[in-house]
């Protein structure tokens, strides 16, 4: 039988740092395009936009009522205990990227 070959990813061979610089830089762009997609969208919405349809895309405008469960009034109503036994949790992994201070070396 053949041997598995490890999947390798399209990063392995890069310094630690490179990943680090590339996910600063990722985050930086999402960051811009997710400010011109509220503008785009405050747009449709100052323009009262129900439907309309571009070259590429179609977009609708819908209104939904949503619910949200004040937790902190459950627990105070219910106690601690009950909120406790019906709450489920899991683990999550944070990766925190900040940019880093130019040292004066390095800008010059």
């Amino acid at each position: 039988m053949p041997k598995a070959i490890p999947i390798v990813s399209q990063f392995h061979n890069l310094p630690v740092g490179e990943p680090v610089d590339q996910l600063g830089t990722v985050k930086a762009e999402i960051a811009d395009l997710e400010t011109r997609e509220k503008s785009l969208r405050a747009e449709l919405l100052k323009r009262c936009v129900i439907e309309a349809e571009g070259a590429q895309y179609a977009a609708a405008v819908t209104q939904a009522v949503r619910w949200t469960l004040d937790t902190k009034a459950v627990r105070s109503e219910m106690g601690d205990t009950w909120f406790d036994r019906r709450c489920r949790q899991s683990l999550v992994t944070t990766v925190t990227v900040a940019a880093r201070a130019v040292s004066p070396k390095l800008a010059a």
